[in-house]
């Protein structure tokens, strides 16, 4: 396919809109914010943008408990039937309003776990799914649907929705009638349905803590099964109910839970290579050596043979490498293992622990995620990474400098970011604000210029002022 085609198609996907109020430090009208195929998160520290992520991030991921209306009979007549060929068209027609009020407020009710905190610091919290009916309507009925439900550890399909693009009618078929509430689980297929993130979608979010997490991820997931096995004794007085529900509950906000849970899963999901293999091997560019992890799951790192060099390097243990070989080794098993097209990929601060050089190499293998079927969301305070940007954003202008440019500098067609496939947003003084974006000069990124600039002229207020005190004293 080529790029052109690529972003065409992507063009066509329904951007996510929301508006976020009263998350962290955010106030409760703090604004809307956009999320594209290729979206940039900055600002300040401590201005929200954390909490809008991981809200982002939950409501992708699970519903929770959502009631679309008027499904309790379709529910009853599939029980007795088994099959149902649905007028999907008209209930959405006639509901789009009241659907788009139960999203918002499943979304809502979902915030303290997605968070781990206490529902009363959250209570006026709310991560609204901004959208007119009139587009709900058009983009439900647009998308096509074909995918099954799972339930259980045996993950055994329960049900099962067929649509075409553009057909008013759904085909539902259950598979199995040992699961409660069919309502529910129609409910949470349609809503995914609705918001364009189907079933099997894959939301990965890599967060600023992956480093440590990297090391200690059987340690944090092995300690809860000591203290569960230790509390259990018999001379111990403990209330088992509430243990377990600690126990099994984590601490951790639900994306840092879900990255322990992946990571300890790893073992199994090493077994094959996906579809995105040549995009984890530019990481294992970038880091200058291998990744392995055996059946144990025990992560080493085995650094590129010097050219020239008889000496086979040594294979290290992941504790032992730079802090640039551990950040990264989250990305790259999650590209060479995991990533599925249409993915959700989301990185809390990519730039952690890389040179400036590294940044704007990320910074490219972004682009060329976002340009491989990959959704992207990055939370960034790196100017390098955001400046390599604009260059892959302005070499998206056609013509023959075009080409000498990208021959010049290295760049690869797979790389250049069409501007109407990326976002950038501003989180500061408890707001959010669209950043420009201009095919000619990129982000315009003044939260960083504005330092930039700042340095600059304190620099140059320093070497000055020595300057002249020292032509003073030779006077």
């Amino acid at each position: 396919m080529s790029l052109e085609n690529q972003n065409r198609q992507r063009l066509d996907l329904a951007s996510w809109r929301f508006k976020p109020g009263k998350l962290g430090c955010l106030e409760a009208d703090a604004g809307e914010i956009e999320f594209k195929p290729l979206t940039l998160v900055c600002g300040p520290n401590n201005t929200g943008k954390t909490w809008v992520m991981y809200a982002l991030y939950g409501f992708l991921r699970d519903f929770g408990f959502v009631k679309l209306p008027h499904l309790d009979s379709l529910a009853e007549q599939l029980i007795r039937e088994g099959q149902v060929n649905w007028d999907f068209g008209a209930w959405l027609n006639d509901n789009a309003n009241q659907i788009i009020v139960a999203i918002q407020r499943a979304t809502q009710h979902r915030l303290p776990s997605i968070f781990r905190c206490d529902p009363e610091l959250v209570r006026n919290g709310h991560f609204d799914w901004e959208i007119q009916p009139n587009v709900l309507i058009a983009e439900g009925m647009a998308r096509s649907m074909d995918f099954r439900l799972e339930v259980g550890r045996e993950k055994n399909d329960v049900l099962r929705l067929v649509k075409g693009t553009d057909d008013t009618n759904l085909n539902i078929t259950l598979l199995s009638g040992q699961f409660p509430d069919v309502s529910l689980f129609l409910s949470n297929a349609i809503a995914r349905h609705l918001i364009g993130n189907p079933p099997r979608r894959n939301v990965f979010l890599m967060p600023a803590e992956r480093n440590g997490l990297h090391l200690f991820y059987r340690e944090l997931a092995n300690r809860r099964t000591t203290l569960f096995h230790h509390a259990t004794k018999k001379d111990k007085e403990f209330d088992i109910g509430k243990l377990i529900q600690d126990v099994v509950r984590s601490r951790y906000a639900e994306p840092i839970a879900d990255y322990i849970d992946w990571l300890n899963d790893l073992p199994d999901i090493r077994k094959k290579k996906g579809p995105f293999h040549e995009l984890a091997e530019k990481i294992k560019q970038l880091v200058g050596g291998r990744y392995d992890i055996d059946a144990e799951g025990d992560i080493t790192f085995t650094p590129k043979k010097k050219r020239g060099s008889s000496d086979t390097p040594p294979k290290m243990d992941l504790h032992l490498t730079s802090s640039t070989v551990k950040s990264l080794f989250g990305l790259w098993a999650y590209l060479e293992f995991d990533a599925q097209p249409g993915d959700v990929l989301m990185i809390d601060e990519p730039e952690l622990n890389l040179h400036p050089s590294n940044q704007r190499q990320l910074a490219r293998l972004l682009a060329r995620m976002a340009n491989s079927d990959l959704r992207v969301v990055i939370s960034t305070h790196s100017d390098y990474l955001v400046r390599e940007m604009n260059s892959l954003i302005m070499l998206s202008n056609p013509g023959t400098v075009q080409k000498e440019l990208m021959q010049r500098f290295s760049y690869s067609e797979e790389e250049i970011l069409n501007p109407k496939m990326v976002g950038a947003w501003l989180f500061c003084d408890r707001r959010i604000s669209p950043m420009e974006i201009d095919a000619t000069e990129g982000i315009n990124a003044e939260t960083f210029d504005k330092e930039i600039h700042s340095l600059n002229e304190t620099s140059d207020d320093i070497y000055y002022a020595y300057q002249n005190s020292e032509k003073g004293a030779d006077k």
